[in-house]
């Protein structure tokens, strides 16, 4: 029983170690993310510049004028998606976190079941020894019972 305990516990270890390796890539992947948002934020502005730069002093018609809100819209929209995407990246590690959490509690929990059962077998090992020593006394007292007995006489 008691290494079946072991094994659970083992078990519990290994699922807290690969929870916690599941956790550290979420989080890698969570700063990837990050990272790539603020490039995005630090050249989009440039980028934005640098367009009304290329169209300024030029004449447009209605269509090209449109094509260059459109685009200056994409460019915003790319921000709002890295930012998403940040967000669930985020989304990612809190849960990795909770189960990470789960893990590690569910170690604790194996343990415990161990040690309980490592302290019963004490328990038990320490009674059967002091049966021993009582039936060796008992033997011994027998033996030297009758001999003392006649010796009080």
């Amino acid at each position: 029983m008691l290494r079946v305990r072991a094994l659970h516990e083992d078990q519990a270890k290994r699922d807290a170690h690969e929870a916690e390796l599941r956790l550290i890539e979420a989080k890698k992947q969570r700063d990837v993310k990050e990272a790539e948002l603020e490039r995005y934020r630090k050249w989009r502005p440039k980028e934005e510049d640098r367009r009304y730069a290329a169209i300024i002093g030029k004449p447009m018609n209605a269509s090209a004028l449109g094509e260059f809100r459109d685009d200056l819209a994409r460019l915003a929209q790319g921000e709002l998606q890295r930012l998403e995407q940040v967000q669930e990246a985020d989304d990612v590690v809190q849960k990795r976190q909770a189960e990470t959490d789960e893990a590690r509690q569910q170690v604790i929990v194996a343990r415990r079941a161990c040690m309980k059962l490592e302290e019963h077998r004490n328990i038990w090992t320490t009674a059967m020894h002091k049966e021993e020593e009582r039936l060796a006394d008992l033997e011994m007292e027998e033996a030297r019972g009758p001999a003392e007995a006649s010796d009080e006489s």
